[in-house]
């Protein structure tokens, strides 16, 4: 009999199913090879695959690690939040907290009251240089498209970070994916995050959408790893409160919602980022190992 790999399909940033982001978790990669995890990936088609063995850092529980179809990333939001809900379904975790060691650095995760909570390090943001025509072209946005309330920037996982002024113009675009992935290819950016304070919901503060064909993607429903960076984005500009609820997905009928938090330290600067939301589990099933 083939080998076989045991893997489990969550919605995450949802509390029903067939909604928000799905992602694969494999709930024991130990003695996977780079190239049998990316096949893995390409042929669970989701936008992430995460994949978690034994810890090899000080101070770390386990080791995590994320596949696009095409790419290993450094840091995905919405396939942590599904691993450690299978984690936790399968009884591997030992308390209320867990820390991953990943190849950007450790990754703290909490779980409080059905949420789970993401505490990336707090990302540095900068100013997007150069001119950005070509991109507007390619995302399909014009110029009086974007909102006057911030400026440009990249966020910390080099995600392009444009406001947009309105939530029509943000669901009626219709993005040129070879161009922008031949843009972000040039830039050495992994994405485009396209904000409005327009929202679906009353009671949420912003409304995204995301792109990152570069790295096999061309649109991701609920993108958690991008909020952390939101998070000082929009309350940089005086647009949300410390705590806010994002959205995201609805205009591919995958609505997913985050909650985003900010902690400032004396200065007023942002000390702590934390992007949390609920899970679900769709699917459990095995794979002939490649």
């Amino acid at each position: 009999m083939p080998t076989t790999i045991d893997v489990v399909q969550v919605d995450a940033f949802t509390p029903r199913a067939y909604a928000g982001n799905a992602a694969a978790v494999v709930l024991a990669a130990a003695g996977l090879s780079d190239q049998q995890m990316q096949a893995i990936a390409r042929e669970m088609n989701l936008s992430e695959t995460a994949f978690v063995s034994p810890a090899e850092a000080p101070g770390a529980d386990y080791r995590l690690r994320w596949m696009t179809p095409a790419v290993e990333v450094d840091f995905c939001g919405h396939a942590t939040v599904a691993m450690v809900h299978a984690m936790s379904e399968a009884g591997m975790l030992r308390g209320p907290r867990v820390v991953f060691d990943t190849r950007h650095s450790l990754l703290p995760v909490a779980l409080e009251q059905g949420y789970i909570w993401l505490e990336p390090e707090v990302p540095r943001l900068e100013e997007a240089g150069g001119e950005l025509g070509e991109v507007l072209e390619a995302l399909g946005l014009g110029a009086d498209d974007l909102a006057a309330w911030a400026t440009p920037a990249l966020g910390g996982e080099r995600d392009l970070l444009l406001p947009c002024r309105s939530l029509e113009a943000l669901w009626e675009l219709r993005p040129n994916m070879a161009r922008l992935h031949s843009l972000g290819a040039e830039r050495d950016w992994r994405g485009y995050c396209l904000t409005t304070l327009e929202t679906v919901e009353p009671a949420s503060s912003i409304h995204s959408r995301f792109f990152a064909p570069q790295s096999g993607v061309p649109e991701d429903p609920v993108t958690g790893s991008v909020h952390a960076s939101l998070a000082v984005y929009v309350t940089a500009a005086g647009k949300a409160p410390d705590r806010f609820t994002a959205e995201q997905g609805d205009v591919l009928g995958r609505p997913g919602r985050l909650r985003v938090e900010v902690a400032r330290g004396s200065s007023g600067s942002p000390s702590r980022v934390r992007v949390g939301g609920q899970a679900v589990t769709v699917l459990r099933g095995s794979l002939v190992a490649p």
